[in-house]
């Protein structure tokens, strides 16, 4: 017995080791990746406004839109302690702690994987997670997709640990899960159905009402402190009755808002009410006034997730998912399904369904569907038979394995990352432009705008705009260059909003008549630029007098 457990903690130690391995590398090329010399502007942005402010005044925003305002509430935890003279330490810390959060999800995951196969494949698929290069790229956003993943594998962790405390904590995680992203609250239904497939007994019913108690009693203590801060954003019911306060739940109905709108009913979207890129999206797809559009949303719904699936299995998980499935149907064990694959099974394909909705609407974004990652993986490793005698277990063969994951992942980020040079001089160009005026056109990443703005007016926050939510408002006008034929008409046209200056970029089509035919274009003068290898950015003024001259 003794040698017995001696070998046992041996092995204990190893796997500790391996994981925290696995760890140090992952966050290594994390940091390795992640952009310190420039601002965050994807939906990050929004969260670092709100935790910023947060810190700043020591209570929750007023006004500001709280829909999935829960990653800004645990960075904001973060940020009252840290020195705030510098927002780009801030911004950095909050692309810093995505990334440990995304790290961290593989110690679930490695506890999920146990169940299904042994150490040896579950460290496997723990370096499958750590490396996958989608999820990797969007850990360096500082967006609050991380910290969603990391409650979403840890909900399914605790839940198949099947304890009572666990099963109440497994709820508590789908409550934190929807203050991050409202979506969350779906995983509800998964959740209850097998508890009740599992359990059936009186004690059981009684801990599970306790476990909808937990949950309601922090969505609802959330909601009311979301509410009194947003008193003064209302709407009109479908009852005709203006409601004032947000909860930040309200958008788990969205969908069926929208379905009964605009796919049944065939309305069509008013540009003064969405923005206008997805006015286009949804003209080009359902410009049929009056009539139900239903087989044309399911054919955009379904085409785009397939898709979409497809390219979540590159660069790695395809292989190994065919391996699995040709070595299952070799050994006739295509389908074994127990109570822990059901869980995952229903758990995943639940937090799908708002993909349904993102791609109906004509959103093609990848980022729906990696939901499915610790599927994939669980899928990758849970081999049968003899593969894993004949070839997984062999150690060259095992060690080439994990060559080809670190090589494919790598190979795959470096294809897919931004342009850096290209992200720093849009940054450039954002920091001159707002120097000099308050309008000027779209350009490639004219998102730096909006942080610009912030670094120079820090720490004077945006304003919400109640019109929309209490979504952020600047005082500066983009206008799109894509509603114009050339410049000429894009000056004659954006004159009238005070239009100053523009910015010149190589990378938009609409300026290729500048580069071809410079000479025509004498009235404007360049004030600022930037010249290099793989893009040209620069500022122009307009001189108007010479422009009026123009033949």
């Amino acid at each position: 017995m003794e040698i017995i457990s001696n070998l046992s903690k041996v092995k204990d130690e190893r796997t500790f080791i391996y994981l925290i391995l696995i760890i140090t590398v992952g966050l290594s090329i994390r940091f390795y990746y992640l952009p310190f010399d420039i601002p965050i502007i994807t939906d990050g942005f929004f969260n670092f406004v709100y935790a910023a402010k947060t810190s700043f005044e020591l209570s929750l925003p007023i006004n500001y839109l709280v829909a999935n305002s829960g990653w800004s509430n645990f960075l904001s935890l973060f940020f009252i302690f840290l020195e705030k003279n510098e927002p780009m330490f801030l911004m950095n810390f909050q692309r810093s702690l995505s990334a440990v959060i995304s790290i961290a999800t593989i110690i679930p995951v490695f506890f999920i994987l146990r169940r299904f196969v042994k150490v040896r494949y579950a460290l496997l698929g723990c370096l499958m997670l750590a490396l996958e290069p989608r999820l990797l790229l969007i850990s360096i956003e500082g967006i609050n997709y991380n910290l969603f993943l990391f409650l979403f594998v840890l909900s399914i962790a605790l839940f198949l640990k099947r304890t009572d405390l666990s099963l109440v904590l497994s709820f508590v995680c789908i409550a934190c899960m929807t203050i991050v992203r409202y979506e969350g609250l779906l995983l509800v239904v998964p959740f209850t159905i097998m508890y009740f497939f599992k359990f059936r007994n009186k004690k059981k019913i009684l801990l599970y009402i306790g476990m909808i108690f937990s949950l309601t009693l922090i969505l609802i203590t959330v909601g009311m402190l979301r509410m009194d801060t947003t008193q003064d954003i209302c709407n009109l019911n479908n009852f005709d009755e203006i409601n004032c306060g947000r909860n930040g739940y309200e958008g788990i109905l969205s969908g069926f808002e929208f379905f009964k709108k605009f796919i049944i009913s065939g309305e069509q979207m008013s540009p003064k009410v969405v923005d206008n890129e997805a006015y286009e999206i949804h003209k080009e797809l359902y410009n049929k006034p009056g009539e139900p559009v239903i087989g044309e949303a399911a054919y955009a719904s379904f085409t785009r997730l397939l898709k979409f699936l497809g390219l979540s299995l590159i660069p790695f998980f395809g292989f190994f998912i065919l391996l699995n499935f040709i070595n299952r149907v070799k050994n006739k064990k295509i389908f074994n399904i127990d109570f822990n694959s059901m869980v995952i099974l229903l758990s995943s394909l639940s937090l799908l369904l708002p993909s349904l909705y993102a791609y109906m609407r004509g959103i093609d974004e990848i980022r729906y569907v990696l939901i499915l990652i610790p599927l994939f993986v669980i899928i990758s490793t849970a081999f049968s038979g003899s593969v894993n005698r004949k070839f997984l277990d062999n150690n060259k063969m095992f060690t080439i394995i994990i060559l080809f994951i670190i090589i494919s992942s790598i190979s795959f980020i470096e294809y897919q990352k931004k342009d850096e040079v290209n992200r720093e001089n849009s940054f450039l160009i954002s920091q001159e432009i707002v120097k000099r005026t308050n309008v000027t056109n779209s350009y490639d990443q004219s998102g730096y705008l909006k942080a610009s703005i912030l670094l120079n007016n820090w720490p004077n926050f945006p304003k919400p705009d109640l019109d929309r939510s209490g979504k952020l408002e600047f005082d500066f006008n983009i206008i799109d260059t894509k509603q114009f034929e050339n410049i000429e008409e894009f000056i004659v046209k954006a004159r009238d909003n005070n239009l100053k200056f523009i910015v010149v970029d190589n990378q938009n089509q609409f300026f290729d008549e500048f580069y071809d035919e410079s000479s025509k274009f004498n009235y404007l003068k360049k004030v600022y630029g930037i010249d290099e290898s793989k893009v040209e950015l620069a500022i122009f003024e307009i001189d108007y007098n010479l422009f009026d001259l123009r033949k």
